[in-house]
């Protein structure tokens, strides 16, 4: 057969093989116009697709394959800076080779993927294309990188990919005897991997085990992109003329050639996710014809993975699928994708729920479900619970009563009154748990906030006079700056845009009658306003908040001086306006403040897990003002005291992870107010806070502040260990911290308090290399610390704390190089740094400690100049 009859057997075979059986062989005839060989070709090529074998683990271009002569061996051709060492095996559209970088700029293996001209047709090149095209918009730790691409001088184009050495997903799981949570959580990294190409307009349409491949370190990576494709906002994508896929994978959409869509990238996770737990496929499609795997895929419903017969060797996995998992994989796996999960990310979150013990989406939301995973997580405190759910169930019932007045009154003013609330109930029940945790969320949250504050601000200008309408306005806008940059939870680290949105909602409050709840909401937002002003070094107006917030909470609780919640916000706002104080190094003032509130909190009902955290965080607040402020002696006794309460959270509420990050840091101010005095003392702490960092990241992967917690406690447990002189587990656990942040940090590259976490490290590797006398070591950690805290400081000129910490680590750098003979380099970092010093003080951002620290400048300047 000639060439030219090749390209035309190849057109005709991808136009056939989308008609249903039924209809082919009148096609068939028609389109070879009377040439009985090409006519039987297409026939052989068209049976042979529809036998279960081809059908199963080829597509059309392995087909195409068929017809094309033998290849050459490529092993040792080179491709642009990069040399064939063996082939690795066939991708979708061409062979995938281990090549090694053969430039001598560097060593590199990497997996070269190209199409050979054989069956580089218009159409598989324009694939390829799109796979590196895609490849380069996608940087996930779980996704195989795009290295390179090009053209070779025989005119292939080719992709260098990262090489992967590692095994397919279900064969990692068999092979290592993977307990079925360590299955579920390596799945979730998977989930990770998908739902970022989701984030970035991409539906991969071919996932399958093999493309799943998890390396010796067990991290999965993502492969194969070559029938992926970018989609618009619709989320649709309208199918190639050649239908690819692996059909053991594929959506009922996808083998039925409708519309594909990330629901299809679901029902394909679907299918892995039933295979890693049971070893087996949730549909037979062995020994079938091409209209026999379309009626399955179409119509049986998989069996429910805790009755595979071979789920595994014992009861105890079987009776661990069941329920739960059942429900979950078949969620998936559901025939009409707008009922499976509505996206990767509920997928995950229903597992970790799942792993967590709580309530799953994919069990029916029955009553008795409900109640008895709640009655198994908290055995204590059912009864109050019960209050709250019918307090919880009145308030529902009596805003729908006030939404139905509204619509029979105003039409627009329901319509408009119905966006709002919709879009808060967003905000409160999706988002925050959804995205709040997310790892690597940052662009979806950020284009979320983008696209919420134009709606809202439009919708702001057509609000005046209708107090309900507003008052549902202006919790969007609080919800907004919580997203954007509230500390206390995990936010966009745009403290700017959090405080313009936080104004919006006071002025719209500021408007409406003050009634107590008004009044109430206010106080709140003066009080979290002042803490995002704070985590904006704005302190003199953080301090501003925080007074009028509590003027307000006073008022209220003078009004109903037996609202235990008006006297816990009360306690809890001057905790606050102490820290603001104390960590401004003003502790003359903080400690009295701290007093007061511990005073108040001590009078209140501690079986009350809110009041029992307080007590914790207030003792441990003022014993570590006591302690910075030379008042070491009743600073001990206070530690003991907030130990003591962090015991009591422990013991009473061990899975509350908001408890837990409390404990957390008790222990971290425990170990801080020892450091350099009692270092053994201050080593046990820290011993104890990285355990508590560690079992909260471990109970909780998605949730980056727990990941933030324990690279903060390696780093504290490292540097004691270096003044202890035991600096082999020291550095061990510093490099450990620096790889935690530096993973925190490729997620989300922007947020500016990782990039402070490091710059913090950095300066505590200085100072390790200095204790061991590596002098050379240590002035590169202090100038990689001078370098992030002075972007910090110009990227934001109101940040006195980072313009602080720069100074430290420039006077460091310095005193570095005077011990290195370096005396011309010293001079320019001491200058530097009491320039610095000097705009603190005019800012009046400067403590008795950091002065006695910065005086030690002059001095040094003075030997110098001897």
């Amino acid at each position: 057969m000639s060439h030219l009859d090749r390209e035309k057997l190849k057109e005709l075979f991808a136009d056939a093989v989308e008609l249903p059986a039924a209809e082919r062989s009148a096609y068939v005839s028609k389109a070879c116009l009377g040439d009985s060989d090409l006519e039987k070709e297409l026939i052989s090529l068209l049976d042979a697709n529809d036998s279960t074998r081809n059908l199963i683990e080829e597509n059309v271009i392995d087909l195409s394959k068929q017809i094309s002569e033998k290849e050459q061996d490529l092993t040792g051709k080179r491709f642009g800076n990069y040399r064939i060492v063996r082939e690795i095996g066939h991708g979708g559209m061409g062979t995938v080779f281990l090549a090694r970088r053969d430039d001598g700029e560097f060593d590199q293996d990497v997996a070269l993927k190209l199409v050979r001209q054989s069956i580089a047709d218009s159409l598989v090149i324009e694939r390829f294309r799109r796979e590196r095209q895609i490849l380069a918009g996608l940087n996930h730790p779980n996704i195989a990188a795009l290295h390179d691409g090009g053209i070779s001088d025989r005119g292939e184009p080719f992709i260098a990919m990262e090489y992967v050495d590692g095994m397919p997903l279900t064969e990692y799981a068999a092979e290592n005897k993977l307990s079925i949570e360590e299955r579920l959580r390596l799945f979730v990294k998977v989930c990770s991997a998908v739902a970022y190409a989701h984030r970035n307009l991409v539906v991969h349409r071919d996932i399958k085990p093999s493309n799943i491949l998890i390396t010796a370190g067990g991290e999965p990576k993502l492969l194969d992109f070559g029938l992926a494709k970018a989609f618009e906002s619709d989320s649709s994508l309208t199918q190639t003329a050649v239908r690819a896929f692996t059909p053991a994978y594929a959506s009922p959409e996808q083998i039925t050639g409708k519309n594909i869509t990330t629901a299809s990238d679901i029902y394909s996770l679907g299918v892995v996710f039933y295979e890693l737990l049971t070893g087996s496929k949730p549909l037979d499609l062995g020994n079938k014809s091409f209209d026999e795997v379309l009626q399955t895929i179409n119509t049986s419903q998989p069996v429910p993975p805790s009755l595979i017969p071979h789920v595994g060797e014992s009861s105890v996995e079987r009776r661990a699928l069941k329920g739960d998992l059942d429900n979950i994989a078949l969620m998936a796996l559901r025939k009409e994708p707008d009922r499976r999960y509505r996206s990767v990310e509920d997928f995950a979150a229903d597992i970790e729920r799942q792993l967590d013990g709580r309530p799953v989406a994919a069990r029916p939301n029955t009553l008795g479900y409900r109640s008895g995973k709640f009655l198994r997580r908290h055995k204590i405190g059912v009864a109050a619970g019960t209050l709250v759910i019918l307090s919880i169930i009145t308030g529902i019932v009596f805003t729908l009563w006030q939404a139905n007045v509204a619509r029979r009154e105003r039409d627009r003013a329901e319509k408009r009154f119905q966006d709002v609330r919709q879009l808060s109930n967003s905000l409160l029940f999706e988002i925050a748990p959804k995205i709040e945790r997310l790892q690597g969320s940052t662009e979806a949250r950020e284009l979320l906030v983008v696209r919420a504050l134009v709606y809202l601000d439009s919708l702001a200008a057509e609000t005046q006079g209708d107090t309900v309408l507003q008052s549902e306005l202006a919790d969007a806008y609080q919800k907004i700056g919580d997203l954007q940059g509230n500390p206390r939870r995990p936010n966009l680290s745009d403290f700017a845009g959090a405080i313009e949105s936080y104004l919006k909602s006071r002025a719209i409050l500021e408007k409406l009658p003050q009634s107590s709840d008004n009044r109430r909401r206010l106080a709140w937002n003066y009080r979290e306003l002042a803490s995002i002003r704070f985590a904006q070094s704005e302190i003199k107006e953080s301090i501003a908040d925080s007074e009028r917030s509590l003027e307000l909470f006073a008022s209220l609780l003078a009004e109903v001086p037996d609202s235990a919640d008006l006297a816990k916000a009360y306690a809890a706002t001057l905790l606050d306006y102490g820290h603001t104080h104390s960590i401004n190094n003003q502790y003359a003032i903080a400690i009295p403040i701290y007093r007061e509130a511990i005073a108040k909190i001590a009078q209140m009902d501690r079986s009350d897990a809110e009041v029992l955290r307080l007590l914790a965080l207030g003792t441990s607040y003022l014993s570590n003002a006591l302690s910075w402020d030379s008042q070491q002696a009743e600073a001990e006794i206070e530690n003991e005291k907030a130990v003591q309460f962090a015991r009591e959270l422990q013991i009473k509420y061990p899975a509350d992870p908001d408890i837990q990050k409390t404990v957390y840091a008790v222990y971290t101010l425990a170990s801080s107010n020892f450091e350099s005095i009692k270092n053994d003392v201050s080593l046990k702490f820290a011993e104890i806070t990285l355990n508590v960092a560690r079992r909260s990241s471990e109970a909780d992967p998605a949730d980056t502040q727990a990941r933030q917690n324990l690279a903060k406690a390696l780093s504290r447990y490292g540097i004691i260990l270096v003044l202890l002189k035991k600096n082999g587990h020291g550095f061990e656990n510093l490099r450990a911290a620096e790889s935690e942040i530096r993973e925190l940090i490729a997620r989300e590259p922007r947020n500016r308090v990782y990039q402070d976490d490091l710059g913090t490290l950095y300066t505590r590797f200085g100072d390790a290399e200095k204790m061991r006398s590596n002098l050379p070591g240590a002035l590169e950690a202090y100038k990689n610390s001078a370098e992030i805290f002075k972007n910090l400081a110009a990227s934001d000129e109101k940040n006195t704390v980072a313009q602080r910490d720069w100074a430290q680590a420039v006077k460091s750098v310095g005193v570095t190089e005077i011990k290195l003979g370096q005396k011309v380099e010293a001079r320019a970092s001491l200058n530097l740094a009491i320039q610095i010093v000097d705009r603190l003080k005019q800012q009046n951002a400067l403590g008795k400690w950091d002065e006695k620290i910065f005086n030690e400048m002059h001095p040094l300047l003075a030997k110098l100049d001897e």
